[in-house]
């Protein structure tokens, strides 16, 4: 599966599903191969019906701001170009207020697969 981005732009964006308890949500998550983990905001683990206050898993994670704590969903199921995740453990941590994302796509996303950023053609290949 190919998908074409912009070269001259600072981020990767990719169209994602969602899926929890409470269905599911189509969103976009960064492709950031800097993030050993994946990552969506608060807001949407608790729209897909997650419950972050009964949380018994937690990650530390370094941010701009310094390093926090963030509780760990498995999240149902996670698609994203055309490959489909199950019980994937993601963190759940608030975004910057107007981010136009809703998370990011890390490396455990990509694990077992061979991933293609070409920067010259504009296109993200995984396989």
């Amino acid at each position: 599966m190919s998908i074409s981005f912009n070269p001259e732009k600072n981020s990767i964006p990719v169209y994602t599903r969602l899926f929890g308890p409470a269905g599911y949500e189509d969103t976009l998550l960064l492709l950031d191969t800097g993030a050993s983990r994946t990552l969506i905001s608060r807001n949407v683990a608790v729209r897909l019906g997650y419950d972050l206050g009964a949380a018994t898993n937690f990650s530390r994670l370094i941010t701009a701001s310094g390093r926090e704590t963030a509780p760990v969903a498995n999240i149902e199921q996670l698609e994203a170009l055309e490959q489909t995740r199950q019980n994937l453990p993601v963190l759940c941590h608030n975004l910057p207020p107007g981010s136009p994302v809703s998370g990011l796509l890390g490396l455990d996303f990509f694990r077992g697969q061979r991933l293609i950023i070409d920067f010259r053609e504009g296109l993200v290949t995984l396989d």
